[in-house]
């Protein structure tokens, strides 16, 4: 068996969302591919917690259903997962009633007993599961105690390594799992969130502010910020709404820093105007949209890819957006820094859309080169000081409908930006030659956009029997399950608009075509067709909250739908 899958679970408050990602990184440091999963309820306190990790001596890239080793810390995880009977499961098997006929094979580790004799608290209880699974998959100690100084706050350090050293003295030698060997290939490699790279991508793009109201699952885009926030001279805040959030960025990209925000759908829902205001004043902004199932609160800790047509959509009247969808760690980090410059040359609202999946799990990539990447802040006024209170034509096409940016304080940069139409100056205009005018303006840097958006990429057999359409997440349980069955294929859209959907439809010719989302209606199956007229009539689509699993994907391509 070369890909293995872990997993960890328990109410919440047991540690279960610090031991999952630390255990996932001993197994990168072994030099194992790494793919970690959480799953926690849509609740403040309490419910069901759960991480899960998948790892091989082969790249990684999803989650699977199947677990090969489950560590229960509590009765719950009983209750919440299906046990089989070849799955190892660790667990106080002493001390939880209703486990005594199951067939699974048990690693009884008696958590209790352990804590009780010696005097340690019950939160360590995952210290003590950390330190059975090294021992039981061969993980060296000193890595997982390296991992533990890392995370531990020196006052509780000693008393977490003891309790995984005790956990490691009770493991024998027939309780241990026969996994292949790690290998160098993967030890340097990066460890990291979804939400983690579109922030790296701001920095290095020379973010300068970031503002927002907290959503999950977008909320760590804000957390992982704020801890760069001295390092890099950027300005974070935490905003008292998501309406303040947009409008603080807005404000901030007009004075001429890099700004961003981010949300999630409920949040995108306040900012919709603000998106609006940014298109007609043409100020750049970049906006991250983390997907959760909605309407309103819907799930907001699970996973779905429903805001697509919203985004499209947005705001009154219409006017160019930037709508790009990676779908792993490369595309968030090099498109989240792309966006940026695309935001500066064209001056229009720019989405990285990314999904609670794709933002929150934990994903094995090497190291992001940055070497050839160039910031683009686009055309913009050096000023005039031979007339330094000169109205300046801020409105004025300079190419290809771009006009030329001014910063508050630029000598002869003088204009307004209402939320009216307006003159080349920014004074509010509502005669019809002037509206016409700025909005073939506006539009006209649709078409060049075109040119500079990726197309879909097919990945795959070329001649395969079904050839999936996706867009963001989905690549990643594609690209995992593309390993264990090669009758199908798949075009990835990393960017969906404005794209050149000419080259797409010839892109389709003759390819047995299934729409993959996780969404109820199919919407990229729905802008497929407003777009070419193709209408992709067999589709496979999930709205439980859940990822694809990429059992789910091979078992769709055996009956051959």
């Amino acid at each position: 068996m070369s890909v293995i899958t872990w997993k960890i679970g328990g109410p919440a408050g047991f540690g279960i969302m610090s031991a999952g990602p630390m255990f996932a990184m001993a197994l990168k440091r072994s030099g194992y591919s790494v793919h970690g999963y959480p799953e926690y309820p849509s609740i403040i306190r309490g419910g069901y917690n759960n991480y899960h990790v998948t790892f091989s001596d082969k790249p990684v890239f999803s989650v699977y259903n199947r677990c090969d080793i489950l560590v229960a810390l509590d009765k719950v995880v009983f209750d919440s997962e299906t046990i089989t009977k070849n799955m190892i499961v660790i667990a106080d098997f002493d001390n939880i009633k209703g486990t005594e006929d199951l067939e699974c094979k048990k690693v009884n580790i008696p958590f209790k007993k352990i804590l009780k004799d010696n005097e340690l608290p019950d939160i360590v209880k995952n210290s003590i599961a950390l330190g059975v699974s090294a021992k039981i998959l061969g993980i060296d100690e000193e890595i997982l105690f390296k991992l533990f100084e890392e995370n531990y706050p020196a006052k509780v350090l000693d008393m977490n390594i003891s309790a995984a050293k005790i956990g490691m003295e009770f493991c024998l030698d027939e309780m241990k799992f026969k996994a292949p060997k790690g290998n160098s290939n993967f030890k340097d490699n990066l460890l990291m969130t979804g939400n983690e790279a579109i922030a790296l991508g701001a920095v290095k793009a020379g973010l300068g502010f970031y503002s927002t109201y907290p959503m999950t699952p977008a909320s760590s885009i804000l957390h992982y910020l704020a801890k760069l926030e001295e390092k890099y001279g950027i300005i974070v805040k935490h905003t008292e709404d998501e309406i303040s959030g947009i409008i603080m960025a807005i404000g901030a990209s007009y004075a001429g820093v890099r700004a961003m925000t981010g949300t999630s759908g409920g949040g995108l829902s306040l900012m919709t105007e603000g998106v609006g205001l940014a298109a007609i004043t043409e100020t750049p902004l970049v906006i991250a949209l983390s997907q959760r199932p909605g309407p309103a609160t819907g799930m907001p800790t699970w996973t779905e890819q429903a805001d697509l047509k919203f985004v499209l959509n947005i705001s009154q009247d219409e006017f160019v957006k930037i709508v790009l969808t990676p779908g792993d760690l490369n595309e968030l980090f090099y498109m989240t820094f792309e966006a940026f410059n695309l935001a500066d040359r064209y001056q229009v609202p720019v989405f990285v859309l990314t999904d609670k999946f794709l933002s929150e799990s934990h994903f094995c990539e090497a190291i992001f080169n940055d070497n050839g990447l160039k910031i683009d802040r686009g055309f913009i006024f050096e000023g005039n000081s031979e007339a330094p209170m000169e109205f300046f034509p801020r409105y004025k096409e300079v190419e290809n409908g771009i006009p030329m940016k001014s910063n508050p304080g630029t000598p002869g940069g003088l204009y307004k930006a209402p939320g009216n139409e307006h003159d080349d100056f920014g004074f509010v205009a509502t005669d019809s030659k002037t509206r016409i005018k700025n909005q073939e303006r506006r539009f006209k840097k649709e078409e060049f956009i075109k040119k500079e958006l990726p197309l879909p990429k097919l990945y795959g057999p070329k001649d395969a029997e079904i050839t999936f359409v996706c867009w963001g997440s989905t690549k990643q349980p594609l690209m995992e399950a593309l390993k264990h069955n090669d009758k199908f294929n798949f075009l990835h859209f990393s960017a969906i608009n404005p794209i050149d959907w000419k080259q797409v439809k010839n892109m389709f010719k003759d390819k047995n075509l299934v729409a993959i989302e996780t969404n109820f209606t199919g919407q990229l199956a729905s802008v497929i067709a407003e777009k070419t007229g193709i209408v992709i009539k067999d589709k496979y689509l999930k709205y439980d909250g859940r990822p694809f699993f990429v059992e789910e994907i091979i078992e769709y391509v055996k009956r051959g739908n």
